[in-house]
């Protein structure tokens, strides 16, 4: 059995500040910190757990912030970018997949570090009419090959986003208590560790039971992207796939969840260009 981690920084243990989770910063080296802890305890819970092997896709920002130098045996990690598939490089390959220090989407109340995908793009995303975060848009992927999402880890709100998602067939583990956007009650790295480690060995019993589910999501899909500026939706309406509908909305389909995932990144990427 392989376990597929695809692990963000802002859902990390004591992470509450977006100069920990920028590489320009000082603060930085605090936030990898607490990422590759919380990623160790996903491993070896994971391997503990009955998977054979566990990899793991760094997907934050440039994504080469994880150390590979303390990992056990059975444990690769995919750095490095860009990614065809970004932060799910490489989860087709795989038996089931964690979400590792993940945060709720942009617009969410209470939430730490809430955005989608670039908090300086993206307003909101919607995937066949329901508005989702980065948990819904990877789970919609993962959903096209048939694999299930296992766990979740990050602040409350994530969790929470997590299980209105799946309900009680996903495991969650909170590691802090969102008190705002960039405030937060934190369990200390011991008591997280063994948080995150119990809960990556429940899920992966999970996926090799195969009780883990997947998310339900057509193979036929519509998305929705609202932008902060007008700008933005200029150079996204560009493309010849993209329907624009407003001054900052565009719309676009197809018929393979993957190539959604794609899509979408392509769209962002593109929209990150223009001029404030």
């Amino acid at each position: 059995m392989r376990i597929f981690i695809s692990a963000d920084m802002e859902g990390a243990t004591g992470v509450t500040s977006i100069a920990q989770c920028d590489s320009r910063r000082p603060e930085y080296a605090f936030g990898c910190k607490m990422q590759q802890r919380d990623v160790l305890a996903a491993v070896r819970g994971a391997l503990d757990g009955g998977a054979d092997e566990v990899i793991v896709n760094d997907a934050h920002s440039h994504m080469t912030n994880l150390d590979i130098g303390e990992w056990p045996k059975g444990a690769r990690l995919t750095s490095g970018s860009p990614k065809t598939l970004g932060m799910m490089e490489g989860f087709d390959e795989c038996d089931g997949i964690f979400f590792l220090c993940y945060h709720a989407m942009a617009g969410t109340q209470c939430a730490v570090l809430d955005h989608t995908i670039d908090p300086n793009v993206v307003y909101s995303v919607k995937l066949n009419g329901l508005e989702v975060g980065e948990i819904g848009i990877n789970a919609a992927a993962a959903a096209g090959k048939k694999i299930p999402v296992a766990l979740v880890t990050g602040d409350d709100a994530a969790c929470r986003e997590a299980r209105a998602l799946w309900g009680d067939t996903v495991v969650t583990a909170a590691v802090k208590k969102a008190r705002g956007r960039l405030a937060a009650t934190c369990l200390g790295p011991e008591e997280t560790y063994k948080v995150i480690y119990d809960a990556a060995i429940k899920a992966a019993q999970l996926v090799r039971g195969k009780k883990a589910s997947v998310m339900d999501f057509a193979p036929s899909w519509t998305a929705e992207i609202a932008f902060l500026k007008t700008a933005q939706c200029d150079v996204a309406a560009t493309l010849p796939f993209v329907e624009r509908l407003d001054g900052r909305r565009v719309r676009f389909g197809g018929s393979d969840p993957v190539g959604m995932r794609c899509c979408v990144s392509a769209v962002l990427d593109l929209a990150g260009t223009a001029p404030f």
